[in-house]
């Protein structure tokens, strides 16, 4: 009888054991695994008013965007093509008083700043965020002159490369996950031409400011 006791003893306390360990495993939550930050590819343009040489400009991009699931903010880099252009003309004086000029001066420019861009994202709300960045690159600019001096004329052209760059920020609205538009302003910067006939010819986007507006899509 007492053998008979502790058997069951033992077999109730054995099963108890194993009822404990069953519930327990069952309760344990899995390990949640993070998602990862992700770059993903975008594309897009933008058209807009140059103040000062009182022009167009318009612009493309490609790059790519880093994102952290639950974050807020973004980080991107990206190419971008532009072009605009201007025409300006000017009168030269060679003696002093108020004769007629002794020569008119036309020039014509064809400008594509090509940069590679940095820009900061971060929400303001559900659907609109805010942004700043910089760039830097070249512009390369194709110049045709004309010079006249009463019935003569001589005209010539000229392609040049110099040092470009702008820095920008705009609010962006996202109207879906893959299609945003953007508008802002850009403080640009580019160096002036070389002298040509002793001529100073000032850069065209030096000290201009660039309203615009655009569109993206995120891939």
């Amino acid at each position: 009888m007492k053998n008979t006791l502790v058997t069951m003893m033992t077999g109730l306390a054995l099963a108890a054991t194993a009822q404990a360990g069953e519930d327990y495993s069952a309760k344990a939550p899995p390990v949640p695994v993070p998602e990862p930050c992700l770059w993903t590819w975008f594309a897009g343009g933008s058209g807009g008013y140059v103040d000062d040489i009182d022009n167009d400009m318009w612009t493309l991009h490609i790059g790519k965007e880093y994102k952290c699931p639950g974050s807020n903010s973004s980080h991107a880099l990206y190419l971008e093509v532009g072009w605009t252009s201007w025409d300006e003309g000017d009168s030269l004086y060679f003696d002093v008083g108020d004769n007629d000029p002794n020569f008119n001066l036309d020039y014509d420019f064809d400008v594509i700043p090509i940069t590679l861009n940095y820009k900061y994202e971060s929400q303001l709300t559900n659907n609109l965020n805010w942004y700043i960045g910089a760039g830097a690159g070249v512009a390369i600019s194709e110049i045709d002159i004309s010079i006249t001096n009463g019935g003569n004329k001589f005209s010539d052209d000229d392609s040049e490369t110099n040092f470009y760059g702008h820095i920008f920020a705009g609010l962006v609205y996202n109207f879906t996950e893959s299609f945003e538009m953007f508008g802002g302003v850009r403080y640009l910067y580019m160096d002036g031409t070389d002298d040509y006939e002793d001529l100073d010819i000032p850069g065209v986007l030096d000290d201009d400011f660039f309203y615009e507006l655009g569109a993206r899509w995120n891939f």
